[in-house]
């Protein structure tokens, strides 16, 4: 789109006359206004949701520079037809009830409508404000994509391994208990432990060098770092292809392969645990006084979880604060909250809902005022999540709620 432009602007040179180059200025002056309302669109899109590959691949910040070398064209060639026109005409009457006026003409329509009553004096404003609105949209895309947030990330990339888990999922894990069911019980934990190396090898072949590698993987906890990964992901978007996740979803080769992986080897570590547990000496469950004060309190949002999670959530909470005793069970030193470590508890649940657990439409300060029955300073938890917490037990929990929510999806 933005290259036709370019050609066009260019083409302008060859006009024969004013009124030809007038009417070539007006089809510029549609083109760029299209492209504006299309550009304005991506970067809605795009806030919800980074994109991946193909839209990284337009330097877009260029095309904001190209986009001026158009109008300075523009500017010349006028010049050549002796009439003078302002490189810095902004939002123009002329111009602003032209870009109205199309906004009623779809992409299949032939209706002149926009161009009715014109003047010849009216289009170098009319092209020159096009221009620079495009100029204007296409840096702003720019400054969006080299500047993503940390929470543009962390949602960004739970979008795009919901997609895996949709759409890819179930074929990955057909072919794992294809695997998987030669293998008896006897004999599982081992070939477990053996395909796990192979996966984790497999997984770290997918990054240059061992630089790469130490951004992504937690050599001393053993474990993917999925914070790590997920800018990762966001800062290196280029080498994933074309993907995409709206209405056809589509994931380049690259990005499967990498999910594949992942998917694989989460599979494995949840079997692992099962067996784990199986072989230990069974105990009898006492819910504890540390365990009735925890649940008493988390069940007050009960009600505003996602409906295919509300009959795991006790279940849920319950093997979180087995896995998690020690750091929930005693309170900071600066929380005023002494019982337990309210702050962890609510930093667990700011992250379930970010994964989906409790109703995204609820708001942080509707969920603070049924936890604590006004809105104060524990909303901070609920907003920031595992990140207000040490950054050993903040991917500790992460790993471990990714296997819960993984194992109870399954």
């Amino acid at each position: 789109m933005l290259t036709a432009l370019e050609r066009k602007v260019e083409a302008t040179l060859s006009s024969s006359c004013l009124l030809s180059l007038n009417a070539m200025s007006l089809s510029v002056a549609v083109d760029a206004c299209k492209m504006k309302i299309y550009f304005e669109g991506l970067l809605k899109q795009w806030e919800d949701c980074l994109p991946l590959g193909d839209a990284c691949d337009v330097d877009f910040g260029l095309w904001g520079n190209k986009v001026w070398d158009m109008m300075q064209r523009m500017k010349y060639v006028y010049g050549l037809n002796h009439v003078q026109v302002n490189l810095y005409e902004y939002e123009s009457a002329v111009y602003k009830d032209f870009k109205e006026k199309q906004r009623a003409v779809d992409a299949m329509g032939d209706s002149l409508m926009p161009l009715q009553g014109l003047c010849g004096k009216d289009v170098t404003e009319i092209v020159m404000c096009a221009l620079r609105d495009l100029n204007g949209v296409l840096l702003e895309i720019s400054e969006f994509l080299n500047s993503p947030d940390e929470e543009q990330i962390a949602r960004s990339f739970d979008q795009w391994r919901n997609c895996y888990r949709k759409h890819y999922h179930r074929s990955c894990q057909k072919a794992y208990l294809k695997w998987k069911i030669s293998f008896s019980k006897r004999t599982l934990r081992k070939n477990l432990q053996e395909r796990m190396k192979v996966e984790m090898e497999g997984l770290k072949s997918l990054f240059e060098n061992e630089k790469e590698w130490d951004m992504v993987y937690d050599a001393e906890q053993k474990m993917v770092d999925y914070d790590g990964l997920s800018r990762f992901l966001f800062t290196n978007a280029k080498r994933y292809g074309v993907s995409h996740i709206d209405e056809r979803p589509m994931l380049s080769e690259a990005l499967r392969g990498l999910f594949v992986r992942l998917d694989m080897l989460e599979m494995m570590q949840a079997d692992l645990q099962i067996q784990k547990r199986a072989v230990e000496k069974p105990v009898v469950a006492l819910e504890d006084d540390l365990e009735k004060k925890v649940l008493k309190v988390v069940e007050k949002v009960n009600h505003l979880a996602e409906e295919k999670w509300k009959d795991h959530l006790t279940g849920m909470w319950q093997r979180i604060l087995r896995e998690f005793r020690n750091d929930i069970a005693k309170a900071g030193p600066h929380e005023k909250f002494k019982e337990f470590s309210k702050k962890t508890v609510y930093c667990i649940l700011g992250h379930l809902k970010m994964k989906g657990v409790y109703q995204q439409r609820v708001t942080n300060v509707e969920l603070t005022k049924v936890l604590e029955g006004q809105n104060n300073g524990m909303r901070k938890y609920l907003n920031n999540g595992l990140s207000e917490l040490p950054s050993t037990l903040e991917k500790n929990i992460k790993a471990f709620v990714e296997r819960e929510l993984l194992t109870l999806a399954a």
